[in-house]
């Protein structure tokens, strides 16, 4: 087991119960606290009890979007003046939706199927995780 992202909360949001579980036991797998949602509302409640240190999020959810999540983290981070680093997952990638994805917030972009030590990496790079602090 790997502590690269020990003492780190992760929420992973994603309507397919079984890609939740994957990340999670990976994410957890690496040391972190996972929080898991499958709704975008689910989603906000969750992260406005308890905000993450990143969100990793798929942009098809349901009856909504990650669009509608990442405005929602981004408006509670402004009024508590925190930072979320928010991934966006996709299995519908192309170049139009990336640039779209990070001009909406989203601090990376990750398509379908992600690797799970991916995630992990994606997570540890972006928040600068230094080896040395993760032992």
């Amino acid at each position: 087991m790997t502590t690269l992202l020990k003492n780190l909360i992760v929420l992973v949001v994603d309507d397919d119960a079984d890609s939740c579980y994957l990340l999670r036991s990976v994410l957890e797998e690496a040391g972190a606290s996972v929080l898991v949602a499958q709704s975008v509302e689910s989603a906000l409640d969750t992260f406005r009890r308890s905000p993450a240190h990143a969100v990793v999020a798929d942009i098809r959810l349901g009856n909504s979007d990650g669009y509608a999540l990442i405005k929602g983290i981004r408006e509670h981070n402004l009024e508590h003046r925190g930072f979320t680093l928010v991934i966006a997952m996709t299995a519908f990638g192309s170049p139009d939706d990336e640039e779209r994805a990070i001009a909406a917030g989203f601090d990376a972009y990750l398509t379908k199927p992600v690797d799970p030590s991916g995630v992990v990496n994606a997570i540890a790079g972006l928040l600068r995780v230094p080896d040395d602090l993760a032992a």
